[in-house]
């Protein structure tokens, strides 16, 4: 599962975690990028396409959604791109800092509740 907590000035901000073997590392990694670098709230962070690679096969894993463009562009980088089916499964809570306020987000590829109390 891989759990993982996010600090900021040494208070809590963002708990997340996803089954999927290898994949899990790149899950929670993209949906921590996702929140802290691309601005996106806790669910759009989570519903967002995944990308993932592995040293043996050697390819660059994608999912649906991913643009043709960058699809292209990475291809075009030396990638072995290739378009696969769902990876990951992430559960993820966000904390607002000004407020207190918990928002949970549960990953669409898979049945599951977020819950913080």
């Amino acid at each position: 599962m891989a759990p993982t907590m996010v600090f900021r000035e040494g208070k809590l901000r963002l708990v997340t975690g996803s089954p999927g073997s290898s994949r899990i590392i790149s899950t929670v990694l993209q949906v921590v990028l996702n929140v802290i670098d691309h601005k996106m709230n806790i669910q759009e962070a989570v519903n967002a396409p995944k990308v993932h690679h592995e040293w043996m096969p050697d390819e660059l894993r994608v999912e649906k959604g991913i643009s043709p463009d960058t699809m292209k562009m990475l291809g075009q980088m030396g990638h072995n791109v290739v378009l696969r089916g769902p990876m990951g499964s992430a559960t993820s809570v966000l904390i607002d800092p000004a407020t207190g306020k918990r928002y949970g987000a549960v990953d669409p590829r898979r049945e599951g509740l977020a819950m913080g109390y």
